[in-house]
């Protein structure tokens, strides 16, 4: 990204249009338009925006409605209202507490959701933590991968190690899916039965709290409350509630007896 030296403002409180330019901070607090490709130090959008150029900027804040029609390159990105993007996403660091919707990839250092995300386009960071929802058409690939919501993906998920945590926040979608994992470490468990509210939870929703893979594939894999045709890796456990169709391994294999396996296969070293 482009050094930003200090512009003149653009600033919007009513309702009006900022043409494509240079600038050191954009503020819509109205309603705004922008015309063009914009460079600037920061977009702070607390009203409702549209912008139909690219926009650079060191930092991109939504706490209102903002749409964009091309790419976003910021270092910083946080949306705690709603925003709209068909462009493709890079730069640094986005946090999500609101609504995110994004047409194009993400090429971005980390994403942290506790909100709802969803995207048509490829997810890559180096950490990618979800407290809320996210949703991705081609799969996501990062170093580490930690959820505790609702996922929905039909790519692959790549991440040297992976951590979900499901059930506890996605009864309103039903099961959790991911097509494929591929990691080394893959640790995939049920929320905490431990609190009240969870074991409340599990007697009414007990039928929908497994999630669903198609292929699981890792180093060392630990796994329950999960159903999948294939399990693979080196040391693989499967713990309580599983079904798995086979279950391949190398080294090590442990099989709870609440668990339903049809075939397992010891793989060549």
């Amino acid at each position: 990204m482009a050094n930003v030296q200090s512009r003149q403002d653009a600033i919007i409180n009513g309702s009006g249009t900022i043409g494509t330019g240079r600038y050191d901070d954009v503020k819509i607090s109205g309603s705004g338009r922008i015309l063009g490709d914009i460079l600037c130090h920061e977009v702070k959008v607390s009203g409702s925006a549209k912008f139909n150029g690219k926009v650079e900027t060191e930092y991109f804040n939504c706490s209102g409605s903002a749409k964009c029609l091309s790419d976003v390159e910021a270092k910083k990105m946080n949306v705690s209202g709603s925003a709209s993007i068909d462009g493709k996403v890079s730069g640094g660091d986005v946090n999500i507490s609101g609504s995110f919707k994004t047409k194009g990839d993400l090429n971005v250092q980390s994403i942290h959701v506790s909100g709802s995300m969803k995207t048509t386009g490829l997810v890559k960071a180096e950490v990618i933590n979800i407290k809320g929802s996210l949703s991705t058409e081609k799969g996501s690939e990062c170093e580490v991968f930690t959820a505790k919501g609702h996922l929905s993906m039909n790519g692959l998920l790549n991440a040297e190690n992976v951590k979900i945590t499901h059930g506890g926040y996605s009864y309103h979608s039903g099961f959790s899916y991911i097509p494929e994992i591929g990691g080394e470490t893959i640790e995939i468990s049920r929320f905490d039965e431990s609190n009240v509210f969870s074991r409340l939870f599990t007697k009414i929703f007990n039928n929908r709290t497994n999630f669903k893979a198609d292929v699981i594939e890792g180093s060392a894999v630990k796994i329950d409350y999960t159903t999948a045709s294939v399990v693979r890796g080196d040391a693989v456990t499967i713990g309580q509630k599983c079904v798995i169709d086979l279950v391949e391994y190398r080294e090590d294999v442990q099989i709870h007896p609440s668990a339903k396996v049809k075939d397992v296969k010891k793989l060549e070293l």
